[in-house]
């Protein structure tokens, strides 16, 4: 089908860096309860960027300079899509956008679970992987539908680290660096987004679903995995139009996230 774009009226106040844009209560961060682990997710926006890239590859590569997307995360299903009652949440909503324009027929709704080993438990997986929530989502016409894995843990003892080789930019232009030397670390958040990844893919049955594990760090960044998300071949110009009126009803509540850092003044 062709592009569904519509003109944004206006957009959401913009977050400069170090500015503070969500509060949690603190028993939702002691349990790394899912909606703290998403909002530091979207918080990072160069990590929120690696995972995008992996579901919307295509969308990615093609946004120029004034493109980015909105994000909303865990809106009632039925404040946006009449008549929707599962899933009860929409965890993630993703809109590109384009200069004024919202590219509303390549929005993405995600399913977020959290998953939380510890070094003795490694193999720990959801409850629920979000299978059935994503296909509730595909069900009421989203164009695009995935579900992503949020990974935290402990740390490994240092005894389990491993040896890799680690270096240092001199120039990031010229591409040089310093001669690369051995050092440890503790590689169990690749073990884990490995292991996470590899049961999304065993498990899922609906091929247009996009797939994503990720790990929350607070020190550093872990590449993602993840599968593309595809056209979802249900999609519902009645729901597309929804994502658009609910954008428009809501807008101080989404985050912009440019593709591109705004220049310096």
């Amino acid at each position: 089908m062709e592009e569904y774009r519509v003109k944004m009226s206006r957009r959401p106040r913009s977050t400069g860096d170090g500015e503070k844009r969500f509060y949690v209560p603190k028993s939702m961060v002691q349990k790394n309860d899912e909606i703290y682990l998403a909002l530091r997710l979207v918080c990072d926006r160069r990590q929120f960027g690696e995972c995008f890239r992996r579901l919307m590859p295509s969308q990615f590569d093609r946004m120029g300079s004034d493109s980015g997307v909105m994000i909303r995360g865990f809106i009632p299903s039925g404040d946006m899509v009449p008549r929707m009652n599962f899933p009860g949440d929409i965890d993630l909503l993703v809109i590109p956008y384009e200069g004024e324009d919202m590219i509303v027929s390549s929005a993405l709704a995600i399913e977020l679970k959290a998953v939380r080993p510890t070094f003795q438990k490694q193999g720990k997986s959801p409850g629920d992987f979000g299978f059935s929530q994503a296909a509730g989502m595909l069900q009421h016409g989203f164009p695009y539908v995935a579900v992503g894995h949020l990974i935290v843990s402990d740390a490994s003892p240092e005894h389990a680290w491993r040896k890799v080789l680690q270096t240092k930019v001199i120039d990031a232009a010229a591409g040089t660096v310093e001669e690369p030397w051995e050092t440890a670390v503790d590689m169990m958040p690749a073990d884990l987004i490995k292991r996470s990844f590899g049961r999304l893919q065993a498990n899922c049955k609906f091929p247009e679903l996009g797939l994503l594990a990720s790990y929350v760090s607070e020190n550093g960044s872990w590449i993602p995995q993840g599968k593309q998300a595809t056209f979802n071949g249900l999609v519902s110009s009645d729901t597309m139009l929804a994502i658009a009126q609910y954008y428009e009803q809501n807008v101080d509540s989404f985050l912009d996230t440019p593709k591109y850092p705004p220049p310096l003044a």
